[in-house]
């Protein structure tokens, strides 16, 4: 089997695991299903040319339900410093794709801004990214307006040991917080844990992430 096949069915993998969690009626599961495959799997042609990649099944528990969301980023070298991007997100009654340019001045540090399309009563959507990382440390902050208002977050981590990285995540409407990040030996998947504090209590948000 063909690493691009490979990566398109881990995509589509964590899909089936979102959608069977979240309590969507059977007919808007199916149309919504079928679009978010279609939006997936443009986006995993991608992953033939990329350079830095990765998907995540992420949970936020707040108030005594579980939200699951996926979220992705898939980046491609085109020449030079210049390159391309995809991100993307899924969750129960929302999901978003855009693309765009991203430009390296440096190995470590990388800038990117996009355009693409949400679930919103106004569709367009823009988004951008800085990313840094060099050595034991790498961060990441996400910008977006558009529809459904602005949005962002930012994680970063410092690799503690092999297996082992701490950092921080803060995300609007969510909250900040600690994360605990731990590598599964032998395989792509980093498992976290992060407790995000907001208006006085925190809730937990815990994922997945596998690099693509």
């Amino acid at each position: 089997m063909s690493q691009f096949v490979k990566k398109l069915l881990t995509i589509s993998h964590f899909y089936d695991i979102l959608i069977c969690k979240t309590k969507i009626p059977g007919e808007e599961k199916r149309a919504r299903g079928g679009f978010v495959k279609i939006v997936l799997a443009i986006l995993a042609f991608a992953v033939l040319a990329s350079a830095q990649n990765w998907v995540e099944e992420r949970t936020y528990v707040s108030g005594g339900a579980a939200t699951p969301r996926i979220d992705g980023l898939l980046t491609q070298s085109i020449k030079g410093n210049l390159g391309s991007f995809e991100w993307f997100q899924v969750q129960q009654g929302y999901s978003q794709a855009y693309a765009g340019a991203t430009y390296s001045p440096k190995p470590w540090l990388q800038f990117a801004l996009g355009g693409g399309l949400e679930e919103a009563k106004s569709p367009a959507r823009l988004g951008s990214y800085i990313w840094m990382g060099k050595g034991k440390l790498s961060g990441l902050f996400v910008f977006e307006d558009g529809g459904s208002g602005i949005w962002f977050k930012t994680e970063a981590n410092y690799q503690v040991f092999s297996k082992l990285g701490v950092g921080m995540l803060s995300e609007r409407f969510k909250g900040t917080g600690l994360k605990f990040e731990l590598s599964v030996p032998h395989t792509r998947l980093k498992a976290w844990f992060a407790p995000l504090f907001q208006n006085g209590k925190a809730d937990p948000v815990v994922g997945v992430r596998y690099a693509l």
